[in-house]
């Protein structure tokens, strides 16, 4: 069954999609999906509700949702940050668990490129079981030498926001700040449960070595962490072979 849930992160109302098996009973082993920078819910090629559908098969519950200001929740992008997409997805966690849909001791989360740095996050702070990381973002202050070029610097510096080509979205001074306060891979030091990391070889949005890096900080606390690196598939695995096997390999491990 999938039923669209409204819930409250804050001031906001997000909006999502739970996803529950049509056999067993409440609490079911579940898994909450962050999605990536300007994504939503279902993610690029729908790769989320593909993950979510072959879960639910293996008699697991998901629930995707929307970061405020991005997809069908409430809010304004430019208002977005590090800081408040953490919160968000704390505040999923909550929803499912106070509900008690999902069985807090069968808890795992997948996170997508920078959706990945706010899964480390949650996953630390609430001891799941599982974590899956999907090309996964390392060191956000990346983003900000990436988007902001001279000119952007002082329009942000002098309007507060900025409107970068081919983005579609403003962007906010407090974004940008909380790019160096969040630091994704000293969560994963202190995480104590399973991961699963993927990652190919030609993703041009970001590169593996975030991945590597990754997987050398889980080695400290982590349950043998393995991390998959395909040869082809790009940023959100678009060829066949790699989003089937992502789909795959993702179901496997958390089942």
């Amino acid at each position: 069954m999938e039923k669209n849930i409204r819930f409250r992160s804050g001031r906001y109302n997000l909006s999502g999609i739970l996803h529950i098996p049509d056999k067993g009973k409440k609490p079911y082993p579940g898994v909450i999906m962050f999605h990536g920078f300007t994504g939503h819910k279902s993610e690029s090629h729908f790769l989320f509700t593909k993950i979510a559908r072959n879960l639910l098969y293996k008699g697991i519950s998901t629930f995707r949702f929307d970061f405020m200001g991005s997809g069908d929740s409430e809010g304004k992008f430019e208002d977005m940050t590090l800081n408040t997409e953490i919160q968000n997805g704390k505040d999923a966690m909550d929803f499912v668990i106070t509900e008690k849909i999902f069985d807090k001791r069968r808890l795992g989360i997948i996170g997508l490129s920078m959706g990945a740095v706010i899964a480390s996050y949650v996953a630390v702070e609430y001891k799941t079981k599982a974590l899956v990381l999907l090309s996964p973002l390392a060191y956000p202050e990346l983003i900000e030498k990436k988007l902001l070029t001279r000119k952007l610097k002082r329009i942000l510096q002098e309007k507060g926001r900025i409107y970068p080509p081919g983005l579609g979205h403003y962007l906010g001074k407090k974004f940008f700040r909380s790019l160096h306060i969040v630091k994704p891979l000293e969560q994963a030091r202190q995480f104590t449960g399973n991961v699963l990391l993927v990652h190919t070889k030609d993703d041009a949005t970001i590169s593996v070595e975030h991945s590597l890096a990754y997987f050398e900080a889980f080695h400290n606390r982590a349950v043998l962490p393995r991390l998959l690196i395909l040869e082809e598939g790009g940023h959100t695995f678009t060829t066949e072979f790699s989003e089937k096997t992502v789909i795959e390999e993702t179901s496997s491990f958390l089942s």
